[in-house]
């Protein structure tokens, strides 16, 4: 188990290389060998397009000066949440829309060095892709280093799908380092097809190679350091043309499939790693969209040698087409009633890749007790963690998330106070399918309902002590114990001053409950 200091000043706190805990693979461990005394590292947080690059603000232009994010503030608004992950979002174009046009992203610094000879689509110098830019690798170390600093683990971004197919044309690709008009080298991609799809040109994925390996080589002594391959790449499926045009396309448009791709970075980042005797640290692989089956879209996440997924919407209701996010949609069980994780992977359940726009405390609290990481996709943040009206923007406003923010971080103070590496859910245990538990020693029991209904705990013998904590309210009231004289179910009513969601935790009272 390792720290380490970077360029910058200060010492990183969180304590890493992170790895799949052998005894509990639900979670991570930031110790490996004998699982003897390890601890469950229990990941949450808020994220944001912006948290790497300068340049996003509203409407559809770019402004001059590039817009900034103060990630000073930012790490000191999940600090006070008490969220301790975050994904440092990679967005490779120069000039891009997002939200129907609403937002642009024209995002700086890029890894390549902007020398031309010559104007790129955006009118400033274009890229030489054989040379990097090193303000872009020390401003990627020192923001994870800045993270580290008050124990924030960090999941970096290699690439970005989304953007790349799902953005506004004709930006998607023409704002692009790889597009013909935007570097000196003659390399000239068309689509995600020619960027994310294999077979590639082998021009191209040298240079991904030559880029892979330089993000290794900048930050793999880092102890808080996560990797993520590509944000919503394509999955093999097709959109209908009414979804086309909505982009500004035509037709039915044809995407590809980058699992292959994936696969091949997943690949080179673990050989590249071996090679140099860098510390292996944990990678991910996310939703992909389209996909030709929808029930089937975590397959080839759950089929990957990632260690950690972050899934999309799977459900039934969505088999025959439409999605969450729709107006009148029913929502993804991901958000509302999530399935138990079954230690396959490490799940980073995130609301951007099946209820961008939505999460509550709830959702957390759900997530976290079906033994799962929730994390945010933070539209509340997106002008700032400082706004002069933190009402204004109704559903996505800053007021609107702070609930989930704040219940994220409960869940993680609970996580820390228990021997998470020994629980596991188990809802048929609680008459509410709620429950995080090590029989005999440990039980997490949430009662979602907000009128304060009885439920049922079946416990092991022995005696408990008893401790509640209001959803909503964020109080905590201590019960004094119970004893129970063999296996059975036990009534419970919360007694909080309000009716409200409940959590309740009972531990063998030997056990520190600080």
């Amino acid at each position: 188990m390792t720290t380490s200091e970077s360029h910058s000043s200060g010492q990183v706190t969180a304590t890493g290389p992170l790895t799949v805990s052998a005894a509990n693979p639900r979670y991570f461990t930031a110790a490996a060998g004998d699982t003897a005394g390890q601890k469950a590292v229990y990941l949450t947080g808020s994220h944001i397009w912006n948290n790497l690059h300068d340049g996003m603000g509203p409407g559809a232009a770019c402004a001059e000066p590039s817009e900034e994010l103060d990630y000073g503030a930012y790490l000191d608004f999940l600090a006070e949440h008490g969220h301790n992950f975050i994904r440092l979002w990679r967005w490779e174009q120069v000039r891009s829309q997002a939200a129907g046009g609403d937002f642009h992203l024209c995002m700086t610094p890029q890894p390549w060095a902007r020398t031309g000879p010559g104007v790129a689509k955006d009118g400033k110098s274009k890229f030489d892709l054989d040379r990097f830019d090193e303000a872009f690798f020390d401003r990627l170390r020192d923001r994870v280093v800045a993270a580290g600093q008050q124990g924030i683990y960090v999941a970096v971004m290699f690439f970005d799908g989304w953007a790349l197919h799902l953005s506004p044309a004709p930006d998607h690709v023409e704002g692009h380092p790889f597009h013909a008009a935007n570097n000196i080298n003659g390399v000239g991609i068309g689509s995600i097809l020619d960027y994310q799809v294999l077979p590639l040109d082998p021009r191209i994925q040298q240079l991904q190679e030559a880029y892979i390996r330089k993000v290794v080589d900048t930050l793999h002594d880092l102890p808080n350091l996560l990797w993520e391959v590509a944000n919503e790449s394509s999955g093999g499926g097709k959109v209908d043309p009414a979804f086309a045009e909505a982009l500004g396309l035509a037709g039915t448009l044809e995407w590809g499939d980058s699992t292959a791709w994936q696969y091949w970075v997943i690949d080179h980042v673990r050989q590249y790693e071996e090679e140099m005797g860098y510390d292996r640290h944990p990678i991910g692989m996310t939703m992909q969209f389209p996909v030709p089956e929808q029930t089937k879209v975590n397959d080839p996440l759950f089929d990957s040698r990632a260690e950690w997924i972050s899934p999309g919407y799977d459900d039934e209701s969505f088999a025959d087409g439409g999605h969450p996010m729709a107006p009148g949609s029913p929502q993804s069980q991901w958000l509302e009633d999530p399935p138990a994780a079954d230690g396959r992977k490490v799940v980073i359940s995130d609301t951007d890749h099946y209820a961008p726009g939505r999460g509550d405390a709830l959702w957390a609290w759900k997530s976290f007790l079906r033994g799962h990481h929730p994390i945010l996709m933070d539209f509340g943040i997106i002008a700032g963690v400082n706004p002069s009206d933190p009402s204004a923007g109704g559903s996505m406003s800053y007021a609107a998330y702070e609930p989930a923010r704040y219940a994220m971080g409960d869940t993680l103070r609970f996580a820390r106070r228990m021997n998470l590496i020994q629980m596991q859910p188990r809802g048929t245990l609680s008459s509410t399918g709620y429950a995080l538990a090590n029989p005999g020693e440990e039980y997490l029991v949430l009662q979602p309902s907000t009128t304060a209904d009885p439920f049922t705990m079946r416990l092991a013998a022995g005696t408990y002590a008893v401790e509640w904590f209001g959803v909503d309210t964020r109080r905590t009231m201590g019960a004094g114990e119970v004893t129970v004289e063999r296996d059975e179910s036990i009534g419970f009513t919360a007694p909080l001053a309000e009716a409200e969601p409940a959590v309740l935790y009972l531990h063998r009272p030997t056990r520190r409950s600080g």
